[in-house]
């Protein structure tokens, strides 16, 4: 009897620290790294904005998001420093559908945000996450911007 408890014992004990090996691999222990804040265009929340977070050591996962109707987003980043891609449409007037019947007519949809913004190399956005806490970052974007 006393052969079986022991036997038993080290089962669980191998299983434990197995699933304690587990988490720590892959991350599940730790507390996330969150960043969310606003997203505005010369003062005005820009709804339905795609962001996306690249780690500026080019080491860790991009993380992508998208804000709400009012401008806000929420997202879980690599804790590093990042580059902020924002790009955004909208719908300017109509234009002839090129691919429909004669004279059909859609919604022509333009960049509603400045180019550099949409560009990695050129992004003057930046975020510095807290690693394991929730980070309020805003993005004030401003359509003057080269």
């Amino acid at each position: 009897m006393h052969t079986i408890q022991s036997r038993r014992g080290r089962i669980l004990l191998g299983l434990g620290l197995s699933l304690a090996a587990a988490l720590g691999i892959c991350g599940c222990g730790n507390s996330a790294t969150v960043i969310e804040g606003i997203v505005s265009l010369d003062g005005q929340p820009v709804p339905n904005a795609s962001l996306e977070f690249f780690p500026v050591s080019g080491k860790g996962r991009v993380s992508f998001t998208k804000t709400d109707d009012t401008g806000r987003y929420r997202v879980a980043v690599w804790p590093t420093p990042l580059k902020v891609i924002a790009s955004a449409t909208k719908v300017d007037g109509k234009a002839q559908d090129p691919y429909g019947p004669d004279g059909q007519m859609m919604d022509r949809v333009v960049n509603a945000l400045p180019g550099n913004y949409g560009y990695q190399e050129k992004t003057p956005l930046v975020a510095e996450p807290v690693e394991g806490k929730t980070t309020t970052i805003d993005f004030s974007l401003e359509s003057s911007a080269k």
